[in-house]
């Protein structure tokens, strides 16, 4: 028996790692999932391997900036297995952090192109899946935030902007509708170790967020997928409207810590001399 055996998921952003690793712990644990991406060869090629391994999953492709597209998933999903139990709104604008470095260099149509993606797009998905969840009697939704969302930062302006607007969208749509049986949370990732990643974020940086961990690694995407089960089941029945981080405790203390800890360590081994 699994955690969400009978349940129907849809997993945006699938063909990525943390979409595709996702849609599989959901798979795992009974439900039926519908995949979809924009990139369709590498969105059939994780579902074929999910069908592989026996999984009962499907798949189509949309762009999330398009509302015909998201309105043409939901369809999709509800006509292949019935509605939809589950959403997890994990597709994001990835691939900008080059471009989105200042407010006064910021090109109006990048700051537009990562709102679409990251807001309005997971409203949209929410927009058409509502009403097949509500006619179910309820459902859960999780919506990947980011740790940018919670605090300030020297880049990433637009990317964390977009991030906050899903929080926000968040509680407040969990206030609408945890009453009839919809739960919505979110997830505010850490830094996720994923294919490809040293070109975007060199081993020096990654070591910069790595000091900063109390779990002493990095995250992967397993990280997120395992909460997403979680936040989808009923373990998780009177948990909604949250924003919970998954960063191995990065949000979790004082700035100075990572500097601090060699110091204090020092202290212990000789009380009273700072070192």
């Amino acid at each position: 028996m699994g955690l969400l055996d009978g349940k129907v998921a849809l997993v945006t952003g699938a063909a990525g790692s943390i979409g595709a690793e996702t849609a599989l712990a959901l798979a795992e644990q009974g439900a039926r999932v519908v995949l979809t991406d924009l990139r369709e060869p590498e969105l059939q090629a994780v579902t074929d391997g999910l069908k592989g391994q026996g999984h009962d999953v499907a798949c189509k492709a949309g762009d999330i900036t398009a509302e015909d597209d998201i309105r043409a998933v939901v369809a999709f999903a509800v006509e292949t297995f019935g509605g939809v139990d589950i959403l997890d709104n994990n597709a994001g604008a990835t691939g900008y952090s080059s471009r989105d470095l200042d407010i006064p260099d910021m090109p109006v149509e990048l700051w537009d192109q990562v709102q679409s993606i990251n807001a309005r797009g997971p409203m949209l998905f929410c927009k058409y899946v509502i009403p097949s969840m509500l006619v179910r009697g309820g459902g859960s939704i999780i919506n990947i935030s980011s740790g940018q969302s919670l605090s300030g930062d020297v880049s990433n302006f637009a990317y964390a902007a977009s991030k906050a607007a899903v929080n926000s969208l968040t509680r407040h749509m969990a206030t609408g509708y945890s009453p009839r049986g919809i739960r919505v949370n979110a997830i505010a990732a850490g830094l996720i170790i994923q294919p490809g990643m040293e070109q975007r974020l060199p081993a020096h940086i990654q070591d910069i967020f790595l000091s900063h961990c109390l779990v002493p690694r990095l995250g992967v995407p397993r990280d997120i997928a395992n909460m997403v089960v979680f936040l989808a089941s009923d373990l998780s029945s009177y948990v909604t409207g949250q924003i919970l981080s998954v960063d191995g405790g990065f949000t979790a203390h004082l700035p100075s810590v990572a500097d601090m800890r060699p110091i204090i360590d020092g202290m212990k081994k000789a009380p009273g001399q700072w070192s």
